[in-house]
């Protein structure tokens, strides 16, 4: 018998494409029917009467944790999955708090979808309570204190630390550690601990104190390669791990977990896999620099935009920042960029996750930032704001403006315009104060930097649409504008080439 599914979210392309993603049958589920809102799917519960109701978050009027909330009153043997294009820690907590047996994220990972749908089928075809119950019990309880810690929760959640040898007394220390990695399964690690999955791509496990160290050396040892999962598949990748120690109290546990749920992703920043505990923290030299960049991105001045980012490079690279602090840098570029340019809004990112799946590293991610605001900052310090009197030369400088691809000269110019050569380089240096030369290289530099972010073009193609037909006469130009700056990690093979050609060139010429 096939165990029935609702599939309820306010957008009708989610729901199609959830049913056609799974293959419901082969797995022993059955869709029988989808709903638009919560307030539909509760009439279809009585309808219905689903198994499995799988439910977006975020809905019109009644949202997805209102549903779970409502449905388990009206049928407590109904099961919830909730899903959400967004990834903050706060959901996940009240989706399994509230009853939901798991959380997963837009767009959907078909495997871990498929994960959470055998090992539901097979606990309702066991009926009989196993240690797959025990474990939901524990993220229940676990999740449930992080939102709301009340008396009882604190009191439950003692008990069951005290039960699995964790702690011997209330006022007993506790390690709180977080890993960072792709597996949907828990990840197998030496008892005693208590577990549960705090985000798509997080294991937290409540040890004893003093089996810390012990248990991180059997990570490190173990990681990738043949570390064990719970489910006996093989070997867990790890992208980083997240260590803090804090008293059962409360208050002070809940704020270890938050820490060490932020040092896990300490990867992105260190730039591989890394064992992270709380560092001093360089907030108060971050926050001038964010200052610093807003500023000189308003005034366009170029040199101080490569000397900051040098700056935000280092104090990333010491490991005393975090994906919080990478995260505030991408919304103050990107909303700067935004103001003056509207389609930059698909470059914003609004959470942690979005971040970490949009980079490799910080450092790539600094490589992006200084090449969009150093291109930008060419394209419009003068396409955009130079002022002139003079209509000839506004008529120029539109035309220029409009063909800086094409082969433009002051000879062509001057014939267009029937204007002196001389009298048309006098009027570059007097209303603007650098060559016709030098203007119309910015321009074409700041739209080859625009190619190498949005486009997969080969260098040699990319010089070609920015008016350059000399290939290496374009990296000496890009070289010369750009400073250190080289395109990002995403960019092609052929375009590391080129950059290394240039430090080949800039060695042979000095």
């Amino acid at each position: 018998m096939k165990i029935k599914v609702l599939l309820v979210d306010d957008e009708p392309w989610v729901i199609e494409s959830l049913r056609a993603s799974i293959d419901w049958n082969t797995l022993g589920f059955e869709v029988v029917g989808t709903a638009n809102s919560g307030t539909e799917a509760i009439s279809m519960l009585e309808i219905l009467k689903p198994d499995v109701v799988f439910t977006d978050i975020r809905m019109p009027g009644m949202s997805g944790l209102e549903l779970v909330k409502r449905g388990k009153i009206m049928a407590p043997g109904v099961d919830y999955i909730l899903i959400s294009g967004y990834a903050e820690f706060a959901y996940a907590q009240k989706a399994i708090s509230y009853g939901a047996i798991a959380y997963c994220l837009k767009p959907f990972d078909e495997a871990e979808i498929e994960s959470i749908l055998i090992k539901l089928r097979r606990e309702r075809s066991s009926h009989q309570i196993g240690a797959s119950d025990a474990s939901i019990d524990n993220e229940t309880m676990i999740l449930g204190f992080l939102e709301e810690p009340d008396e009882v929760q604190m009191l439950r959640l003692l008990n069951r630390l005290e039960d699995l040898s964790v702690i011997r007394s209330p006022g007993d220390s506790i390690g709180v550690i977080v890993l960072a990695s792709p597996s949907v399964v828990r990840p197998g690690l030496p008892e005693p601990y208590l577990y549960a999955k705090i985000g798509r791509t997080k294991h937290l496990f409540l040890v004893p104190y003093y089996h810390i160290e012990e248990l991180i050396s059997y990570i490190e040892e173990r990681r990738i390669v043949d570390l064990p999962v719970s489910e006996g598949e093989g070997g867990l990748k790890i992208y980083g791990v997240g260590v803090t120690e804090r008293s059962a109290m409360r208050t002070d546990l809940r704020r270890a977990v938050k820490e060490a749920n932020e040092l896990a992703d300490q990867y992105f920043i260190h730039g591989g896999f890394i064992i992270a505990r709380k560092q001093p923290s360089m907030a108060g030299s971050f926050k001038d620099l964010l200052k610093q960049v807003d500023e000189v991105m308003r005034v366009g001045d170029m040199a101080r935009i490569h000397r900051i980012f040098d700056k935000l490079s280092l104090l990333f690279h010491s490991g005393s920042l975090t994906v919080q602090h990478a995260l505030q840098l991408h919304h103050i570029v990107n909303a700067y960029l935004y103001c003056f340019k509207l389609d930059y809004e698909e470059h914003m990112l609004y959470s942690r996750e979005q971040l970490l799946t949009s980079y490799d590293s910080v450092q790539e991610m600094l490589q992006d930032l200084r090449q969009c605001v150093a291109g930008f900052v060419l394209h419009t310090q003068d396409k955009e704001m130079v002022q002139t009197s003079n209509e000839t030369f506004r008529a120029i400088l539109s035309y220029v403006n409009n063909h800086f691809t094409e082969d433009v000269s002051i000879q062509l110019l001057s014939k267009q315009y029937y204007t002196n050569p001389s009298y048309i380089s006098q009027l570059f240096k007097k209303e603007i104060g650098e060559t016709f030369t030098a203007y119309i290289a910015k321009l074409r530099i700041a739209y080859a930097c625009e190619l190498l972010r949005g486009t997969n073009l080969l260098v040699g193609e990319i010089a070609e649409k920015s008016g350059y037909m000399d290939y290496f006469y374009f990296t000496r130009m890009f070289k010369k504008f750009m400073g250190k700056t080289r395109p990002s990690l995403g960019q092609n093979y052929d375009t590391w080439y080129v950059f290394f050609l240039v430090l080949i060139w800039t060695i042979l010429r000095n």
